[in-house]
């Protein structure tokens, strides 16, 4: 069943049935109940942690953390400081100005994904209050965040930006860019692992929780359309 016609609202992204709304929602809710999950399993306050699965955790991530190179440190040091917050602010005016319409509303619905996982990403590391690993376990010279480790904040933000773009920003060159992107967000999510400032399963948190929030600010856009139109409408007057 159509939810908007595309060419006769020059649409700029459109999910073309119901169907693919309701897909992106389930798959949107399975991700955020795996990370709620995976945060109770971790958390040392709740009273559910699993030891296998915080050795398992540990380890892993200890490895990632150990396997320091002077050829990849200040590269793993800049993707973890300007990887969020510079590259995605400089997608986002890229996308708004030089993308055309569709663009600008990909750029909105990232910026929304942003805005709804700033908060809620707070109110989840102060809920489940996991400790990020040892100082003592670093060996770079980073300034050591104090805040709560699950979930990764990093990781959920450019997992929101990278799979946005996966989903909306794909025919022919677009999808050159969005896949560079995606890559770009896997390297933030390496990067705190590597550095020491997330265990593993705190960017795989981070990860879902992104995921999820994308993939209901996508589900929602069509109700973006008729703000946009009108911009478009005034600005031609």
């Amino acid at each position: 069943m159509p939810i908007m016609n595309c060419m006769q609202y020059h649409e700029i992204y459109c999910i073309s049935s119901y169907d693919v709304v309701l897909k992106y929602i389930l798959i949107a809710i399975i991700c955020i109940s795996v990370f709620i999950i995976i945060g109770i399993v971790l958390s040392p306050k709740l009273g559910y942690q699993e030891p296998s699965i915080i050795k398992v955790d540990a380890t892993i991530s200890s490895i990632i953390n150990n396997s320091h190179s002077t050829l990849i440190d200040d590269f793993m040091i800049w993707m973890s400081m300007y990887g969020r917050e510079v590259v995605w602010s400089v997608v986002i005016v890229f996308m708004s100005i030089f993308a055309g319409w569709k663009g600008k509303k990909i750029a909105l619905i990232i910026v929304i994904s942003f805005l709804i996982i700033m908060p809620l990403n707070t109110l989840f590391k102060n809920f489940f209050e996991r400790l990020r690993p040892p100082v003592e376990t670093q060996e770079l010279h980073i300034l050591q965040e104090s805040d709560f480790a699950y979930p990764s904040g990093h990781a959920s933000i450019v997992t929101a930006g990278a799979l946005t773009l996966m989903i909306l920003f794909r025919r022919e060159k677009e999808l050159i860019l969005s896949i560079i992107l995606a890559c770009e967000a896997a390297l933030v999510c390496i990067s705190r692992i590597y550095l020491g400032d997330h265990y593993l399963f705190d960017v795989i948190g981070g990860i879902l929780f992104g995921a999820g929030i994308s993939l209901l600010s996508i589900s929602l856009s069509r109700y973006l359309d008729p703000i946009l139109i009108r911009m478009r409408k005034s600005l031609k007057k």
